[in-house]
């Protein structure tokens, strides 16, 4: 199970999280494969249009139909630098081994 990232501002709370769905979303919109989205986060490379559609598309399992308007006034709302790191926190936790998998360590 992919873990959430919860991006809060005041009473506010925007659930952010990349699984298998926000992923193949991301790939398609932006036209880049998920390991340079990843690599472009790392890199501090992104567009503000990446980013916000890479915002957006983290909340797509909070609210499926939200636009990219929605994802501006977020944005507006919490502040460019919040919302670049909750991005890159929540893209970690898409990429985190489960707890508890049993991972075999050689």
């Amino acid at each position: 199970m992919i873990a959430q990232y919860d991006l809060k501002v005041g009473d506010k709370t925007y659930p952010l999280k990349y699984n298998n769905k926000a992923l193949r979303i991301l790939e398609k919109s932006l036209g880049v494969p998920i390991q340079k989205i990843g690599k472009k986060l790392q890199n501090d490379e992104m567009g503000i249009n990446e980013l916000t559609e890479i915002l957006r598309v983290g909340l797509v399992h909070w609210k499926p139909d939200i636009t990219i308007d929605e994802a501006d006034d977020i944005i507006d709302e919490v502040g460019l630098a919040k919302a670049s790191e909750a991005i890159v926190k929540a893209f970690e936790l898409a990429f985190a081994p489960p707890k508890g998998t049993g991972e075999q360590k050689n």
